[in-house]
C-alpha cells in the first residue's frame, strides 16, 4: 500500500530502500526529531515536500516506512541530507553542569565544561596550578607569559594557548596593566 508517494517497504523493495536493517521505529523517531528541531509542524512538513500530512504522520507513528526517494523528498524539504539523517546518534549524549566546580583552582573530574574570565593585577601572577581537565584559552587584554615546569611562553591580546591535563602552570603578567584572560575545561571522556 502506498500513501501519497510514501511506499512501504516490502521484501522485494528493499534494494530501493535506504537500508534494510533500518527499522520502521527508527525512521518515525529520526524524522520527528529532526522535524521538531527545524520547528516544522507535520502539516508544514508535508506541504513543504510536496505529500499528506497523514503521510508524514504514518511515518513518524511507524506505520510505514518510506522508499528511498520518498524519504530524499521529505528531507529536501527541511533541506537535509540522507546521511545526516543516518549519521545523527538517538541517544543523548549532552551534558550540562549547571555551576562550574572548582576546589583550590582545580576542575574535578565531573565537570565537562567550566569556563571563566581571570584577571591578573600588573606585577602579579596566578597561583601555579594543576587542571584536572584539559583546558584551553585566550588573552583578552594585557600581554602574559604561560610558565609550565618545560618552558615559558609569552602571550599577547588575541592569542590562545592550551594546557594538558594535570600540567603544572601559572600565569605572569608582565605588563603594566590588568592582564584579562578566558579560560575554559574541555570535554573529555575519562570524566
Amino acid at each position: 500500500m502506498s500513501v501519497d508517494g510514501v511506499a512501504p517497504d516490502s521484501p522485494s523493495d528493499y534494494q530501493h530502500t535506504v537500508s534494510s536493517q533500518t527499522s520502521i521505529g527508527d525512521f518515525a523517531i529520526r524524522l520527528k526529531l529532526i522535524r521538531e528541531t527545524f520547528g516544522f509542524s507535520q502539516r508544514e512538513l508535508a506541504k513543504r515536500a510536496g505529500v499528506t500530512n497523514s503521510s508524514i504522520s504514518m511515518i513518524e507513528l511507524g506505520q510505514v516506512s518510506p522508499s528511498i526517494q520518498s524519504l530524499e523528498r521529505i528531507l529536501s524539504a527541511i533541506p537535509i541530507s540522507l546521511s545526516v539523517f543516518f549519521g545523527f546518534q538517538l541517544d543523548s549524549r549532552v551534558r550540562v553542569v549547571r555551576e562550574a566546580k572548582q576546589v583550590d583552582g582545580f576542575l574535578r573530574a565531573g565537570d565537562q565544561l567550566s569556563a571563566r574570565c581571570i584577571e591578573v593585577a600588573a606585577n602579579s601572577s596566578t597561583v601555579p596550578a594543576m587542571l584536572e581537565c584539559d583546558a584551553s584559552g585566550v588573552i583578552l587584554s594585557g600581554d602574559a607569559q604561560l610558565k609550565s615546569i618545560l618552558a615559558v611562553e609569552p602571550l599577547g591580546v588575541g592569542d590562545t594557548f592550551y594546557v594538558p591535563t594535570r600540567q603544572l602552570h601559572q600565569f605572569i603578567n608582565s605588563g603594566q596593566t590588568p592582564l584579562k584572560l578566558f579560560i575554559c575545561s574541555l570535554f573529555t571522556h575519562s570524566c
